[in-house]
């Protein structure tokens, strides 16, 4: 069991490790980017940023990689128990 624990945790670590890469990779993307050219204030506020992809799959990473660090503890503070 503790391998399986072991497990959930390396992938966490590795999710969270990827999800920051993401991250920080569309904020970089999105700060080099021209500004946009459009001349609405509200359809410039909400218009997409090249970066939005890598911002969302970053935090899509980081929710996953937060699910399986919170069934490794679930399942190493059972473990404890017996």
């Amino acid at each position: 069991m503790y391998s399986t624990i072991k497990k959930l945790f390396a992938a966490s670590a590795f999710l969270t490790l990827c999800s920051i890469t993401s991250l920080y990779v569309g904020s970089r993307v999105a700060a080099n980017a021209p500004p946009s050219a459009s001349s609405n204030p509200l359809a410039q506020q909400f218009a997409g940023d090249p970066g939005d992809g890598w911002m969302v799959a970053g935090a899509f990473l980081l929710v996953v990689a937060l699910a399986l660090a919170s069934a490794a503890a679930m399942l190493w503070t059972r473990e404890r128990e017996r």
